[in-house]
């Protein structure tokens, strides 16, 4: 009897990795289906429907789940949703069972319960999922606040390289030097030799020292000045300007007087979108937009030609991506059903 098991992977490498192992184990390529949220690499026995992560999700799972167990598929719906993956496992034998749990644990599988209590003690419930609330028939406004996150990061403005080499350069002094010579002088005396010059008959010598001063040049180093290269931090305070956005919701009653003939509209689109495949529910606004134009004192008295563009501006503005030309009809009517 065929049986379906089903892993649940935080990351989709995981899951391949999930599949990769199940096939080496023996489990046949075609009985391992793997989805997540990027729909083009997931398996394609899964296409999806249209209607976001929700629909694909409950696609893959066509043969587990009844058309009314769309909360069922919340959960793994959510998991995708929030990055992760998806693997479906189909056997054959009750023998397989213990062989594709353990590969899908071996391969970091997630307790699906488990993860569904964290995602509900952040404050997640299953209302969250946007395609489900489509299936509750909800119009959501998401409410955005911008946040104005200051950082600071270094930036280079250029720096400092300092340079020293050796240079020479020609000097000049002056020195005075003093030599002395020895001069012998002969001169003619003649005079009668005294008892002194008697004394002095012998052997005698005379030495005289020649001297001279020559010039001795020596070099001394002396540090004349330091460069020292180093930083000096300065703090300032800079004021950042900026603006930021909020989402802000009004919340206004409307009296039966004020959504108009609701039974009018629906004939009005029964004859005019219907046979398109067309809801009604994406008409409405545009035919509620018309018909409150009867109370804009910008408008009143004044045919439709004359401020067509100007209501065409503000529709645009309110409702961006919708296409004037699609729901033209749908205005005018609301606007001529309470002009008339």
């Amino acid at each position: 009897m065929r049986q379906t098991i089903v892993g649940v992977f935080d990351k989709y490498a995981a899951a391949q990795q999930a599949a990769q192992i199940l096939q080496s184990t023996g489990v046949p390529a075609d009985h391992v289906h793997v989805t997540s949220q990027d729909f083009d690499r997931t398996d394609a026995d899964a296409s999806p429907r249209g209607d976001g992560v929700f629909g694909h999700v409950k696609d893959f799972f066509s043969d587990l789940f009844r058309d009314d167990d769309d909360r069922d598929v919340v959960q793994y719906a959510e998991a995708v949703r929030r990055g992760g993956a998806v693997v479906k496992v189909d056997i054959d034998e009750d023998s397989e069972v213990p062989l594709v749990e353990d590969a899908l644990h071996r391969a970091g599988a997630v307790d699906i319960e488990e993860q569904v209590d964290s995602w509900r003690a952040s404050g997640w419930s299953e209302a969250e999922t946007p395609a489900l609330r489509a299936d509750l028939d909800e119009d959501v406004i998401p409410v955005v606040r911008e946040e104005l996150e200051v950082g600071k990061r270094v930036v280079s403005r250029g720096g400092v390289r300092v340079y020293a080499h050796t240079v020479e350069r020609p000097v000049q002094e002056s020195v005075e030097l003093r030599s002395e010579t020895a001069e012998v002088q002969r001169r003619p005396v003649d005079r009668p030799a005294s008892a002194a010059d008697l004394g002095d008959l012998g052997d005698r010598t005379i030495e005289v020292r020649e001297t001279e001063e020559r010039a001795v040049v020596q070099k001394t180093a002396r540090v004349v000045e330091e460069v020292s290269v180093g930083k000096r931090v300065d703090q300032r305070t800079e004021h950042v300007t900026d603006t930021l956005r909020n989402t802000e919701v009004e919340v206004e009653r409307l009296s039966d007087d004020d959504m108009g003939d609701d039974t009018a509209f629906r004939s009005h689109f029964d004859t005019t979108y219907a046979t398109g495949g067309s809801r009604y529910e994406e008409f409405a606004p545009a035919y509620q937009y018309g018909y409150t134009l009867r109370n804009d004192a910008r408008y009143q008295g004044r045919a439709w030609d004359d401020f067509e563009t100007d209501a065409r501006g503000e529709w645009e503005t309110r409702h961006p991506g919708s296409t004037w030309e699609r729901f033209k009809a749908a205005i005018r009517h609301g606007w001529e059903g309470m002009t008339r």
